[in-house]
């Protein structure tokens, strides 16, 4: 018996170890979102599009032909005539402006653009994983509020129903009671499975295996202000303005022509003694299609379009900031009085009713309308907390201030 007991509590010691070394803080659970795999799948667009950006800057590869030139279709013999050889050709196609270059360095400037979406992607799962931790914590004041209730409720039911022998109150009291405790007892139930969701939802930002060490959520750094600001968005506007201005330089310079300049050798058989024949040709393209006009004319739209995006999204956020910072203080004021006020004044009433439904006093109908007025101030103030907070890590967000210490 006593070497079953060492067993089972080596067991349980190990599977506890496990437990703890599983458990990892929010700031490097924070860090390893930048290798989640929505991460990893936009860095790999980035890398992709900078692959394309050396390809497009290139003037592609020499041409090298080999061409059966004049053989007698009778004989196919390369001693008949003195027009007759191998010829051995190279073409290249060679840029008179700097076209190519700036077209690479557009397609560089959307793949830089990408990049910083990926990384305003990772502060987003940053951002939700307070979202989770704020939501976790609601989740778990409000069943304490409701364990707190529960208590209270079975110690009144204790109460009346001692009182509904004494017959001095209804059985009507009684079952609306009970009715009331098992209300919280359901409440209490969906409290349970409402934490077991936001779990999974962590799981999916934590990784399996993985959980949260919740005392390690920094709640602090909410009311902290970061002077070091970073908005990868707007830096990703910014480098898609820039790779369409680029497009449009070279759009501009598409006007010029890219030259085709070709070299041959001739191999002959000699016969008129004038040796082997070597030749060269450049060759462009005449403008007479619409063709260039139109790529032109859709680069400066581009352009303006990426240009309107981006000062369209600063006067937006500069609104919502506003916006925000006065929701924020709304709240705030609320929660204050919520604090400093009612919700002690609900405590002090249920209290007192209770008291006087001991007494005679008061009706069972008083004491469950005092009894859901506290519990329902309690939640809002439960609710409104997590709204704040949820405003305020969505403002250090849209700043461009950390999120993680």
């Amino acid at each position: 018996m006593l070497f079953r007991f060492k067993i089972e509590g080596l067991l349980l010691l190990n599977f506890f170890t496990i437990t703890v070394a599983q458990a990892g803080t929010f700031k490097q659970i924070a860090e390893n979102l930048s290798q989640h795999v929505e991460v990893t799948q936009i860095e790999a667009k980035s890398k992709a599009m900078s692959e394309e950006a050396s390809m497009a800057s290139s003037w592609g590869d020499p041409r090298f032909q080999i061409a059966a030139r004049n053989f007698p279709k009778d004989t196919l013999k390369n001693d008949t005539t003195p027009m007759t050889g191998i010829e051995f050709g190279l073409s290249q196609k060679i840029a008179l402006s700097t076209k190519y270059g700036n077209i690479g360095d557009a397609q560089e400037s959307m793949s830089q653009a990408v990049h910083y979406e990926a990384i305003n992607h990772s502060i987003e799962l940053v951002k939700s994983l307070w979202e989770l931790a704020i939501m976790k914590r609601k989740a778990l004041e409000e069943k304490e509020i409701l364990s707190e209730n529960l208590d209270w409720i079975t110690k009144i039911l204790d109460v009346s129903k001692k009182r509904y022998g004494n017959g001095k109150i209804s059985q009507q009291a009684v079952l609306e009671i009970e009715i009331r405790k098992s209300e919280i007892e359901s409440e209490l139930s969906n409290k349970k499975y409402e934490l077991s969701q936001i779990s999974d939802q962590l799981n999916y930002l934590t990784g399996e295996g993985q959980q949260l060490d919740f005392n390690t959520v920094p709640w602090s750094l909410l009311n902290k202000k970061d002077q070091e600001r970073r908005d990868h968005r707007e830096l990703a506007m910014k480098a898609k303005v820039t790779a369409k201005e680029l497009s449009l330089t070279a759009a501009k310079q598409n006007y010029l022509p890219d030259l085709m300049v070709s070299v041959g050798y001739t191999k002959r058989s000699n016969i008129d003694g004038k040796g082997d024949f070597v030749g060269a040709s450049v060759s462009f393209p005449l403008p007479f299609s619409s063709e260039k006009y139109s790529q032109h004319g859709k680069a400066t739209e581009e352009k303006l379009m990426a240009q309107r995006e981006y000062e369209n999204y600063e006067l937006k956020k500069k609104r919502d900031l506003d916006v925000l910072h006065k929701e924020i203080e709304k709240i705030k004021a609320e929660i204050y009085l919520l604090e400093s006020k009612t919700i002690k004044f609900a405590r002090n009433s249920r209290t007192i009713t209770s008291k006087s439904y001991g007494l005679g006093h008061s009706t069972y109908v008083e004491l469950l309308q005092a009894e859901l007025k506290l519990q329902s101030i309690l939640m809002k103030k439960t609710m409104l907390t997590a709204q704040r907070d949820s405003k305020l890590i969505n403002l250090k967000y849209m700043n461009g201030e950390s999120l993680y210490e």
